[in-house]
């Protein structure tokens, strides 16, 4: 367990000591870094918290609690600021043992950081619709998606990753007509394609595949039933061997790709879902009234199958089967979901486009009606992006018709670069890409920055090795060696009882110590949210932490082998961390650059 983790839980056993105070306002009180580190190590709002549970002004329980903090042995001093705000400033000693219990795998470190530990959880990403190839925008999805699905296996979920086909929809019957019409050009015929069809030439190429594989088979077919019937197999399949083929480039892997048709063709999970909520009340067959803000003369009311959202606390209900007795997109959603429910998962996690928010609550709610559990569905909203290349807008792709191929954009910059600036900022947060700062080797562009610290750490052991003679592992103090990573906080040979390693790494060693110290709380915080940017955030910390010290101090110095030891001993754990945000991101961590 970790320094702050250990930290974390004396603060609320001490809190929870105290009368009237439960284990529920607690999810309000933080432990965590404040932004003006000259304020100490650590801050807690914990004092105004709980002014109202305790019955006391929060600057006398702030002055209570540094009592408390100042009698563990780990803290220096404690201090109250503002309105009650309670600042905390640790023992050197106490942060470079902490760091230094990092062993090979981080994984023991974030021991204690977990959320939801054990939880079987369904991620369901991507999940564009198989009528072509994937666009940047989706490609930000992916890159979420595939973040989160990692970063809730290191917190210890059950995770599986599952791709929605939707080959259910009438979106499928475009996509058809508009490969037929590419189809009979192929044979010469004077045909466009729809006019509300896909324009893009990939469309070419899959009907040079169905004209090989075919023949003229479809030449003289004009019954749209016969063509969906007959050619939908093999239009999806195509699409999404475009999609799967983008996917293997930005390394993302799913454990299934789940068909919307097959759900509906070979399973009555939607039905039994509606019945269900039909037989709770929350099924009913009715009337919407017309759309609001909006003037319309020939509106004409029909009887449709719907959810009672508004008994839900929402203002208006949902249809959940179409006029034609087609399942609505909401109406499908509820049966996937309801077969997720089904195949166990208890959490589900959605990264779904932000044009789709409307959807997200009606759903949340009737997935709470139909299971009793409440926060089982967590959808991710995100925005989608724009592409400069030289601060102007990227032309848009003539292969795709109206929209930038990911796959171009991966070519040119490759997925590690891709992948990490997707995860610079918020989901929620609109993103331009310029694809050519993404490309710079530069200190300007935020992968190589991280990329760069990684390496310069890697490639210190083996110029210590090489130059030196000096390995790692033989940090020691009165003549025994030492591995640097055992007991913390005992006086164990981590630094032993006695060792200041402040002289040994310097101030700017002592500061990459305390920003990797940060990395349970870090870590739990993005679980907690689903917020995969802030280990982004938290990457280019360390690696700024890591580039001042490499400036700061002499790392390698035949003179002065003790510290050269001790300042390897440190860099190891940094570059420990670093490679474990980096994996999480779906990044490598490069050993020379």
């Amino acid at each position: 367990m970790s320094l702050y983790t250990e930290l974390r839980e004396k603060l609320f056993q001490s809190l929870l000591g105290m009368e009237s105070v439960e284990t529920q306002i607690l999810q309000n009180v933080v432990l965590e870094q404040p932004k003006d580190k000259t304020h100490g190590d650590l801050a807690t709002n914990a004092a105004m918290v709980l002014t109202k549970v305790v019955g006391k002004p929060p600057r006398i329980l702030a002055e209570e609690l540094v009592s408390i903090f100042e009698a563990w042995d780990a803290v220096e001093k404690a201090s109250v600021a503002g309105p009650g705000f309670v600042n905390i400033s640790l023992k050197n000693k106490s942060v470079f043992d902490d760091v230094l219990s990092v062993q090979d795998s981080v994984e023991p470190y974030l021991e204690g950081a977990e959320v939801g530990k054990g939880t079987k959880t369904i991620v369901e990403y991507v999940s564009i619709n198989p009528t072509g190839p994937i666009h940047v925008g989706h490609g930000r999805n992916a890159a979420f998606g595939d973040a989160i699905a990692k970063m809730l296996e290191k917190a210890g979920h059950f995770v599986h990753r599952e791709y929605l086909v939707n080959d259910a929809g009438g979106q499928i019957r475009v996509l058809v007509n508009s490969l037929h019409a590419r189809y009979l050009q192929l044979f010469g015929k004077d045909i466009e394609v729809p006019a509300d069809g896909y324009p893009g030439d990939y469309l070419i190429d899959i009907a040079k595949n169905l004209k090989e594989k075919d023949g003229d088979k479809w030449l003289n077919v004009s019954d749209s039933e016969v063509l969906l019937d007959g050619l939908r197999g093999f239009a999806v399949e195509a699409c999404m061997d475009l999609i799967r083929a983008d996917l293997a480039v930005m390394g993302v892997k799913f454990d299934r790709f789940f068909s919307e048709l097959d759900m509906h063709r070979e399973s009555d999970i939607m039905a039994r879902a509606v019945a269900i909520l039909r037989e709770k009340g929350y099924i009913y067959e009715g009337v919407l009234p017309p759309p609001k803000g909006k003037e319309m003369t020939d509106y004409v009311p029909v009887k449709l199958t719907l959810f009672k959202a508004t008994a839900c606390g929402l203002g208006e209900d949902q249809p959940v089967y179409k006029r034609n007795g087609e399942p609505t997109y909401f109406g499908q959603d509820i049966g996937y979901h309801y077969d997720k429910y089904l195949r166990g998962f208890r959490k589900m996690v959605t990264v779904i486009g932000a044009d789709q928010a409307g959807s997200f609550t009606p759903l949340a709610k009737a997935l709470s009606v139909l299971t009793g559990k409440d926060d089982i569905y967590q959808p991710v909203a995100y925005e989608m992006v724009k592409v400069l290349r030289n601060g102007e807008p990227v032309r848009m792709s003539k292969r795709a018709g109206n929209f930038v191929l990911l796959k171009q954009v991966l070519d040119e910059v490759g997925k590690d670069v891709f992948r990490f600036m997707m995860l610079t900022v918020k989901p929620t947060t609109p993103l331009t890409f310029d694809v050519a700062k993404a490309i710079e080797k530069t200190m300007e562009n935020p992968v190589f920055y991280v990329q760069y610290a990684h390496a310069r750490l890697a490639s210190l052991e083996r110029l210590a090795a090489e130059d030196l003679g000096v390995r790692r592992g033989e940090f020691n103090e009165g003549g025994e060696v030492r591995d640097g990573a055992s007991e913390v906080r005992g006086g164990g040979a981590a630094g032993g009882a006695d060792l200041d390693m402040l002289p040994l790494v310097g101030e700017a060693g002592l500061d990459v110590a305390k920003t990797l110290m940060m990395y349970p709380q870090v870590f739990e915080q993005s679980v907690r949210l689903l917020e995969p940017h802030r280990l982004v955030t938290y990457a280019r910390e360390v690696a700024a932490a890591v580039h001042r010290w490499y400036a700061d101090v002499r790392m390698l110095d035949k003179d002065d082998l003790e510290g050269t030891r001790a300042r390897l001993e440190l860099a190891a754990r940094a570059r420990y961390v670093l490679a474990d945000l980096l994996d999480t991101c779906g990044v490598a961590a490069p050993e020379r650059m």
